[in-house]
């Protein structure tokens, strides 16, 4: 088998749907000769993500919404959307809250409001509200009395 033919048995081999890594350990190969062959033969290789995909995540990323809800509604890795939002600077930041808002948790929770109240009016985390009010000594989780025995 010729050199030409190789590289064309390999990239209809890749083409075909298996590994760099499947195609060397059939071949014989070593998977960085392999991944050569195919370079040179300009495939596109299947990790790559589509423009119409960056283009759709970076349009999301304007509009403000989260990397969570992007990669759960494309089915896509958070990880991958994140690092492209991360690259055109459409990541959004933690926000702090004030010093009014924690106090606000505080009193609320004062007033009888439960901590799932509170974090869905302030739209935080149940565990930011925890926080906060452990911070101030007011929530302290009960604890089952153990039996002696």
């Amino acid at each position: 088998m010729t050199e030409g033919e190789l590289k064309e048995k390999i990239k209809k081999m890749y083409d075909d749907g298996k590994s760099i890594r499947q195609i060397a350990a059939e071949m014989g190969m070593t998977y960085s000769k392999v991944r050569r062959m195919l370079i040179e033969q300009n495939v596109k290789f299947r990790g790559r993500i589509a423009d119409e995909m960056v283009k759709e995540i970076i349009e999301r990323g304007k509009k403000g919404e989260s990397a969570n809800k992007i990669s759960k509604e494309m089915n896509m890795n958070f990880n991958t959307v994140l690092r492209i939002l991360r690259k055109y600077n459409l990541v959004k930041r933690k926000r702090k809250l004030s010093p009014n808002e924690t106090m606000k948790i505080k009193t609320d929770f004062e007033q009888g409001k439960s901590i799932y109240q509170i974090a869905k009016e302030m739209k935080i985390s149940t565990n930011l509200v925890v926080y906060y009010l452990k911070k101030y000594g007011v929530y302290r989780p009960s604890t089952h009395e153990l039996s002696p025995t």
